[in-house]
Formats: structure tokens, C-alpha cells, sequence
């Protein structure tokens, strides 16, 4: 899920570059964050595997800890998401903002 939600935000923001290109916008920060560097944000799950897969095969943790580790990666993936969804939908609020007349 986690994999699948950078990619699905790498998408996205790779559209909203070629729609800023385009259209001779200045693409937001956000966007264009994920767009320069979001094939780093595939560190994120992998670090977050290793971690859960060396809490589940060591002994000597008790099991609450090992089901926090779950815990943990649904927390990642909200936090995930919440950052894909600002990225890729701050351009709206953008040109609409700037659509409203204050120039």
C-alpha cells in the first residue's frame, strides 16, 4: 500500500509538471518536491520492512511490540497519503487563488 501510494503521487505530480510546463506556471513547492525527489520516497516502505521483519523474527521481542510494528506502518501510510493528496492538490488551490482577480 505504502509503494503504491508514492507511486500514485509520483504520477500525479509528474501531470501537474506537465500541465505547469505547459502553461507557464510556476509549479507549487509540494508538487514539485515529489516530482524531483519521489523515487527517494520508495526508502520509506523499504525501511519500514526491515524494521517490522526484524521485530518479527527476533525472539526475544513480546508480541505487543511486534503488533505495534504494525501499527506503525499504517501510521506511515496515513502520513503518506496525507502528504501525496497536500502535493498533488495544492496546484488546484493555486490556480484557483489566482484565478480570483488579486493580482
Amino acid at each position: 500500500m505504502q509503494v503504491g501510494v508514492i507511486v500514485a503521487g509520483v504520477l500525479a505530480s509528474g501531470l501537474w509538471h506537465k500541465f505547469s510546463t505547459t502553461s507557464n506556471m510556476a509549479m507549487p513547492f509540494p508538487a514539485g518536491l515529489l516530482y524531483s525527489y519521489g523515487v527517494i520516497g520508495f526508502v520509506i516502505p523499504f525501511a519500514w520492512l526491515i524494521f517490522a521483519l526484524v521485530l518479527r523474527r527476533s525472539p526475544r521481542i513480546s508480541d505487543d511490540v511486534k503488533g505495534l510494528s504494525f501499527g506503525f506502518g499504517i501510521i506511515v501510510l496515513i502520513a503518506l497519503a496525507i502528504f501525496v493528496i497536500y502535493a498533488d492538490v495544492s496546484p488546484v488551490f493555486r490556480i484557483m487563488w489566482s484565478l480570483s482577480g488579486d493580482a
